[in-house]
């Protein structure tokens, strides 16, 4: 399959691509607009793409995507390549949206492809997909705001922050719970039954909780009102996020701290987003500066995020098919000193988080 070929090479330029985007954050202290937008626009983007091109079909139980494998992801590459480009380059804004329109249309085609599946399957849908939408409709609203900037330029700062926190919580952010909700206890080998009902619940909260955050974030209404919207947005948000975590630490204890196992990274990350919401929270009442929270949602969320991810899935998307030794020994490999690496970007992270 196509997107088994594609996957591994975005994976690899996904954390390349993190990795220079957090040294750039870490040795300027903060989150430069270029280097928040490499590790975005151009690596976590178009690999979500792709991932979602490979879940889709497996959370509707259909046969696998041809077109939709590699066309979102490359659109989403061209798109994300434009905004660098500008931001880079100082190119007219005009540039960058253009470049967010393709990203809408082609977030609304993933969309519509992924509804289509859905209603073409039998049974009911894995809830898993929910997610999967909300986070996409999170993503179309966060690149509109991009396309309005050059209609609305007395709105540009307002615009600019609800497409900062629509696109971190709401899109990334709703994506990650998604998926390590489920890849968790795959990778422990031990179910969790409370899980399909939980996520189904959850998901309207979450993205409640994404959208309230934007919003109130965004100054696009009354400073008064803005402000308890971010602040009920970001507790309801870390609710669920606290609740993912109490439920991960009673069933799973130890097998979490694991020092070679992906579990302990996506554990990390999921740590690592539970304290970038606080820290958004301390935001919101004036007790912590805001600005270098982005370069610790890449350093303590992201890179154990996609890091873990891709040891787990990595052996099956180059080899797919039964599991052998060939894959347990690549992800043993993989996953070498995976708890260290977590442990490492969750302290400079929330160091960063602080100022």
């Amino acid at each position: 399959m196509i997107s088994l070929r594609l996957l591994p090479l975005l994976a690899m330029a996904t954390l390349l691509l993190l990795l220079a985007a957090a040294a750039l954050m870490v040795a300027s202290h903060g989150a430069p607009a270029v280097a928040v937008h490499i590790a975005f626009a151009l690596g976590v983007m178009p690999l979500i793409f792709a991932a979602m091109a490979y879940f889709v079909p497996v959370l509707t139980r259909g046969p696998g995507a041809i077109t939709a494998a590699w066309l979102p992801p490359l659109l989403a590459l061209c798109a994300g390549a434009g905004v660098v480009a500008t931001l880079a380059l100082n190119l007219p804004t005009e540039i960058a949206s253009l470049a967010a329109l393709l990203g809408v249309f082609t977030t609304l085609g993933l969309a519509a492809w992924a509804m289509v599946r859905a209603s073409r399957m039998i049974g009911r849908r894995h809830s898993g997909l929910d997610w999967y939408l909300a986070a996409l409709a999170m993503l179309a609203l966060a690149l509109g705001a991009i396309v309005l900037m050059p209609w609305l330029p007395h709105l540009r700062a307002e615009l600019r922050l609800f497409h900062l926190h629509a696109n971190l919580l709401g899109f990334v952010g709703l994506t990650a719970l998604g998926t390590v909700q489920v890849l968790l206890p795959t990778c422990i080998g031990k179910p969790d039954p409370g899980l399909a009902a939980r996520m189904r619940s959850d998901v309207w909260w979450a993205g409640c909780a994404a959208f309230l955050l934007a919003v109130g974030a965004s100054s696009l209404v009354p400073a008064a009102v803005g402000k308890v919207l971010a602040i009920g947005g970001g507790l309801l948000y870390l609710t669920i996020v606290l609740r993912v975590l109490y439920v991960w630490v009673t069933s799973y204890r130890g097998a979490l701290l694991s020092l070679h196992r992906a579990e302990s990274s996506l554990f990390a990350a999921t740590v690592g987003l539970g304290c970038l919401l606080v820290s958004g929270l301390l935001h919101g009442v004036g007790a912590m500066a805001g600005r270098p929270a982005v370069a610790g949602f890449v350093l303590a969320f992201l890179l154990p995020l996609v890091s873990g991810a891709v040891s787990q899935l990595l052996p099956v998307w180059l080899r797919p098919g039964p599991q052998g030794q060939w894959h347990g020994a690549l992800r043993a490999r993989l996953c070498r000193w995976s708890a260290l690496r977590g442990a490492a970007c969750l302290a400079v992270g929330i160091w960063l988080m602080l100022g």
